[in-house]
């Protein structure tokens, strides 16, 4: 998992400090799964919520999450797009941060 907006001299963070909305999101996934087209993806969270993803071109292409309130129901809806394809799921949040998950 890379984090565009990580610096690997930073000390470690906790959920109290100001973290940018990509950070947050990293910070609370556990797990990112693919199929094997690269279509459809999920990436569950810490607290057991889960956020789906679906490209299947213009037609199909959303993000839902498992429920709210949740982790992922936060993560969902600071989102502002994503990028779903062979080489990654990346994130990217209304703050200008964005976060990459690969399989």
């Amino acid at each position: 998992m890379k984090n565009g907006t990580d610096n690997a001299e930073e000390a470690p963070r906790h959920a109290s400090d100001s973290f940018s909305q990509a950070q947050n999101a990293a910070e609370h996934v556990v797990r990112y799964v693919a199929n094997a087209e690269f279509n459809q993806a999920v990436l569950f969270f810490q607290d057991g919520s889960y956020l789906q993803f679906e490209h299947k071109g213009r037609e199909s292409r959303w993000a839902k999450a498992s429920g709210n309130p949740s982790q992922a129901d936060l993560a969902c809806r600071s989102m502002s797009h994503f990028r779903l394809n062979a080489l990654h799921l990346q994130l990217y949040f209304e703050d200008g941060s964005d976060v990459e998950f690969t399989v």
